[in-house]
C-alpha cells in the first residue's frame, strides 16, 4: 500500500491540473443591420441649402395698355402690344432659414416690342395719335422677389414624403413702356416747340404675396416640385406666379425643368394702367457649392 498510493495520488493530481494553452474563447458574430426602409433613406431636397439657379423662360404673351380712372383724355387709350415676349433670363439665390426652411431671392426680366397701325384716335400717356399713324412699341418687364420657404409638413421631417411650405414673400413688379409714331409729321405748339411723337411711360408696385409650395421625392435623386403665391386688392394692383418642375440632381448640380405663368395689373386708379399674362416653359441649372 505504501508503495501504491503516492503513484496514485500522483496520477490523480496529474488528471486535475489546467491544460497549459487552454483554447480560446469562441466570438459570436455581430447580428447584421437591418436594411434601410423607404422612410429612412436619404433624399436629395432643395431645403435649408445655399444654392444659385440660372434659368430660361420662353414666355409666350404681350402686356395690353388701358386707359385708367385718371385719364383726363376723351379718347381711348388702349393697345395690345404686338408680336411676342422675349425670352426671360432669371435668378434664384437660396440661402439656409433655420432648420428646412429657405429664404429665396429671385429675378427675371423679358422685353419685347412690335409694329402696329392705329385704328382710332387714341392717347397715349398724354400723346395724341391718329387712325393710320404707324406705331413703333417696346416694352421691358422685371420682377424681383424675396420669398422665406417655411417647411409646414410633416413634422417631424421625413424628406421621403409629400411635403408642404408656406411661402411668405415680397414682390417688386414694374413695366417700361416706349410708344412711337416715327413716320408722324412733327407738330409745333404754340410757342412753336415741336411735339414728340413718342409716348414713354412707367408703371411699378411692391406686395406683399403668400402662397404654397409642395415637394414629392420619387427616388434618390428625381424630385416634383410645384409652388404659387400672389395677392390684390379690388381695383388696385394685382400680382400672381405658379409654376410646376421636375428636378433631376446629379452631385453638386440639378437640371430642373417645367411650366411657369405670371400675372400682373398695375393700379387702373392712374390715367394710364397695364396687364399681361405670360406663360411659358422653362429650363434652369441649380449648383449647391461646398463650403467646407
Amino acid at each position: 500500500m505504501s508503495l501504491w498510493l503516492p503513484g496514485a495520488l500522483w496520477a490523480q493530481g496529474a488528471s486535475q491540473q489546467p491544460p497549459s494553452n487552454p483554447p480560446a474563447p469562441q466570438q459570436q458574430p455581430a447580428p447584421a443591420a437591418p436594411a434601410p426602409s423607404a422612410s429612412q433613406e436619404t433624399f436629395n431636397t432643395g431645403d435649408g441649402q445655399l444654392s444659385l439657379e440660372l434659368s430660361y423662360w420662353l414666355t409666350r404673351g404681350t402686356p395690353r395698355l388701358f386707359g385708367g380712372a385718371a385719364d383726363p383724355s376723351t379718347l381711348p387709350g388702349n393697345l395690345k402690344y404686338p408680336g411676342t415676349s422675349k425670352a426671360a433670363p432669371g435668378v434664384v439665390i437660396s440661402f439656409p432659414a433655420g432648420r428646412h426652411n429657405t429664404l429665396r431671392f429671385s429675378y427675371f426680366r423679358t422685353k419685347g416690342d412690335g409694329n402696329t397701325t392705329a385704328t382710332t384716335s387714341s392717347t397715349f400717356f398724354s400723346t395724341d395719335y391718329a387712325p393710320g399713324d404707324y406705331l413703333a412699341t417696346s416694352y421691358k418687364l422685371q420682377n424681383a422677389k424675396i420669398s422665406w420657404d417655411y417647411l409646414s409638413f410633416p413634422f417631424p421631417v421625413d424628406p421621403s414624403r409629400l411635403q408642404v411650405k408656406t411661402l411668405w414673400e415680397v414682390q417688386y413688379t414694374g413695366i417700361t413702356t416706349s410708344i412711337d409714331a416715327p413716320l408722324k409729321p412733327i407738330a409745333f405748339d404754340s410757342t412753336g416747340a415741336p411735339i414728340s411723337n413718342t409716348a414713354t411711360g412707367t408703371r411699378w408696385f411692391i406686395y406683399p404675396t403668400f402662397g404654397l409650395a409642395i415637394e414629392k421625392a420619387l427616388s434618390r435623386n428625381f424630385r416634383l416640385e410645384a409652388r404659387g403665391s400672389g395677392f390684390g386688392f379690388p381695383h388696385r394692383s394685382v400680382v400672381w406666379d405658379v409654376e410646376a418642375s421636375a428636378v433631376w440632381r446629379m452631385g453638386r448640380f440639378e437640371v430642373v425643368a417645367g411650366v411657369r405663368d405670371f400675372h400682373f395689373k398695375t393700379s387702373p386708379k392712374k390715367d394710364q394702367y397695364l396687364l399681361a399674362t405670360l406663360p411659358g416653359a422653362y429650363v434652369g441649372l441649380r449648383y449647391y457649392p461646398k463650403w467646407w
